[in-house]
């Protein structure tokens, strides 16, 4: 908890920060996302904060955006356009649905099926059900102009349905998609398996299933795939579509960074995501490294109520973007 660390941060950590360099910020978040204290690497969450911390110290003594830091520092291209975002909703508030689709939100609505009889049914017909309905939702109140990509996040149940088996896991998703209709579908964790090396060479089977069917399903890794090295294992076997980068489970954001520009050169799809229990300034840095590495999407945050995230990083995207055209 906070009250483990606190002492520290304040006193170690901050005495290893007063009076250094800031005209860069690359060297300084990879030295002390190696600081040790009594051996000991510090907490990820702190080496989140503190790596923050050093990005806005950076921007602010350049007198620019921290995009620009990020995209000088790491010879990336900076977008002129929003990033798509991938909102977070309950799945049952239907008022919380309609919402994100009046506000054209690309990718919807990330509901959470973690428990098998409950969520997604003992046929999957639950699932199923839930697709059919945002798909219909969709069309009937969405502008004729507005193609959204349905998300779901399985949390493993299609793998508990199915015994782990790809040939009907794949027969399901190919069913789901149908009730998609004319909107894309991703699917986050279908199947969690008992280690990572069985887990990439599950995801690796299914994907190329679903290729060799012509299932258009993208399949997104999240689970045994928290760190930079996991990524770009996932990333090496192309175990998926897309992978979830956690970012607070990535310590300092230069991880963060590196993550998505990997995935981008080596073939495989990024979400920028994170945590709901995350903060208005962290979400609003991740917001800058989206805008300055690219990522395919990014998950709306702070919360699970959609509206507030959403708003908080379309608004720092659109204040980025206007800046720099002024400047143009």
């Amino acid at each position: 908890n906070a009250k483990g660390h606190i002492d520290y941060v304040r006193g170690d950590v901050a005495d290893q920060l007063r009076g250094r360099d800031i005209s860069e910020f690359r060297p300084n978040a990879e030295e002390l996302d190696g600081y040790t204290r009594n051996g000991q690497r510090l907490h990820t969450a702190i080496r989140y904060g503190v790596s923050q911390a050093l990005l806005h110290a950076t921007a602010l003594s350049h007198r620019e955006t921290m995009a620009e830091v990020i995209a000088r520092e790491y010879g990336s291209t900076i977008s002129t356009t929003p990033i798509p975002i991938l909102a977070s909703c309950h799945k049952d508030d239907l008022g919380q649905l309609d919402r994100v689709i009046l506000k054209r939100v690309e990718l919807l609505p990330h509901a959470s099926f973690q428990i098998v009889s409950e969520h997604v049914g003992l046929k999957g017909e639950k699932l199923a059900a839930f697709v059919r309905r945002v798909a219909t939702r969709v069309k009937e109140i969405g502008d004729a102009d507005y193609h959204p990509r349905i998300h779901v996040d399985l949390y493993g149940t299609l793998g508990e349905l199915f015994e782990m088996k790809i040939e009907p896991l794949a027969d399901y998703l190919g069913a789901l998609r149908q009730e998609s209709g004319a909107y894309g579908l991703l699917v986050e964790s279908p199947m969690i398996a008992k280690t990572q090396e069985e887990q990439i060479e599950k995801f690796s089977a299914l994907r190329r299933l679903l290729k060799n069917r012509g299932v258009d399903v993208g399949l997104i890794a999240d689970e045994w795939c928290n760190t930079l090295p996991d990524i770009k294992l996932f990333t090496q076997a192309a175990a998926a579509d897309f992978v979830q980068i956690k970012t607070p489970d990535l310590g300092s954001i230069h991880n963060t960074i590196e993550a998505v520009l990997y995935c981008k050169s080596n073939g495989m799809g990024a979400c920028l995501g994170g945590t709901a229990n995350e903060t208005d300034h962290s979400t609003r840095i991740s917001t800058h490294m989206g805008l300055a590495c690219q990522p395919d999407f990014m998950l709306s945050k702070p919360g699970l109520g959609a509206d507030e995230a959403v708003m908080i990083q379309t608004n720092e995207m659109a204040r980025t973007l206007a800046l720099l055209e002024a400047r143009r």
